[in-house]
């Protein structure tokens, strides 16, 4: 199992979100959590789903903006149906609306809206491990009839609400008296499609998903939690969580059998044939397509398909982030800055955040930017870290302009 526990919160609970991710992670725990854990070329509404079933508790986000979200009810009714344990981390005082009442107004709340709010982090963290050292609390399935995928939010880690960036848009039905001209609308959207697929085909490079959510820098107090690491479990709409491209421009770019071979690993994972992904991914990193190698460093960073080693998708991701792909390079600095496949180092993990940072990805502007507000591998600067927190922000991802928010406002 690539990860045991599914973290289901709004996107302007986000900053929350990502240090419960980070400390549960701490604690040896794999998390899953978008947008960090999104594939490429992933319907996000799949990615979601897998996730869910694939996990053993749901830590919810609870509070107002959670309560008035059209996604959180549909992931936590899933998890019902499953007989996934919901573990509510009330941050506000509210109560559960009735869309949620139904389904965790029974269930053991841990409340965390007296401050500090770090303690009661630690404590979620602690008491998520004691329950999955024991097994999950058994949870009664009730049995409910199929829904559409969630929508994708938009993005911000994960996304716009979770939904970072595997989005689905909404349809609605026409009246009769323009059947003719809807049809005439459809006939040309799907010929633009068309086009717009053929164009990604022959495009060496993927215009990217969503970057793994970086997660908080070790140590880091002053300044509110960054986005958590990357890593393909499930999926996200094209667009990053910030609105950044994925990759640079590279010089070397892959020849068109590396991304035939990338395009048959999409195809295999979303059959959920995950060897044969890790095989075609592997096959295209080695024909020179960098998104072959930081797809399949993600599996092996969770596991997926092939045995987990964090050491070689340290080795991935360096490959890809060598070859300009900007979220490689964010995803290897994630790995730096929390010691997974290779010691702790974070002047490393900031040289890489900017790398990742000037190639467009705006989570690695809003992360370095927190090494600077807490000297963390850095010469403590805080007009620096404003001003990258301003860059991430200005490029869409919303833990940047909270944290610049959270500086001005001190």
């Amino acid at each position: 199992m690539a990860h045991d526990v599914f973290i289901s919160y709004a996107s302007e609970d986000k900053t929350v979100a990502d240090a419960v991710c980070a400390m549960i992670e701490s604690q040896g725990v794999r998390c899953w959590i978008a947008p960090r854990d999104v594939l490429p070329g992933v319907a996000y509404g799949e990615a979601i789903i897998d996730a869910i079933h694939g996990s053993r508790i749901m830590v919810l986000i609870f509070s107002s903006k959670a309560n008035a979200s059209t996604h959180i009810p549909k992931e936590i009714e899933r998890a019902a149906s499953r007989g996934v344990a919901v573990l509510p981390f009330r941050i506000e005082a509210v109560s559960p609306g009735k869309s949620l009442d139904y389904f965790i107004g029974s269930v053991h709340w841990l409340d965390a809206f007296t401050p500090p709010l770090d303690g009661h982090v630690k404590r979620l963290a602690e008491n998520v491990k004691t329950l999955l050292s024991r097994g999950a609390p058994p949870v009664e399935a009730i049995p409910v009839a199929p829904l559409p995928p969630p929508v994708a939010p938009a993005p911000t880690g994960a996304a716009a609400q979770q939904g970072p960036a595997p989005s689905v848009p909404p349809r609605a039905a026409g009246p009769a008296a323009s059947t003719v001209g809807l049809y005439l609308a459809l006939a040309v959207m799907a010929l633009l499609v068309v086009a717009l697929g053929l164009w990604f085909l022959v495009r060496p490079r993927l215009h990217s998903t969503s970057p793994p959510v970086a997660t908080t820098t070790p140590g880091s107090t002053s300044t509110p939690p960054a986005n958590n690491a990357s890593s393909p479990d499930g999926s996200q709409p094209v667009k990053t969580s910030s609105g950044e491209a994925n990759a640079v421009s590279n010089p070397n770019s892959a020849a068109p059998n590396g991304a035939k071979l990338y395009n048959e690993g999409i195809s295999s994972y979303k059959k959920q044939d995950f060897p044969a992904a890790a095989k075609s991914w592997q096959q295209a990193c080695d024909a020179g397509e960098s998104k072959g190698c930081f797809a399949v460093g993600v599996m092996y960073e969770d596991g997926k398909g092939v045995t987990k080693n964090a050491k070689r998708a340290v080795d991935l991701y360096k490959s890809a982030c060598d070859q300009n792909y900007a979220t490689a390079c964010y995803n290897l600095g994630l790995m730096y800055g929390n010691a997974r496949g290779v010691p702790t180092d974070l002047k490393r993990a900031a040289d890489l955040y900017k790398r990742a940072c000037d190639g467009g990805n705006a989570a690695s502007c809003n992360n370095l930017a927190i090494q600077y507000a807490n000297g963390q591998g850095v010469a403590r600067d805080d007009k620096k870290a404003a001003d990258l927190y301003k860059r991430s922000c200005d490029a869409g991802d919303k833990s940047g302009c909270k944290n610049l928010a959270h500086m001005i406002g001190k």
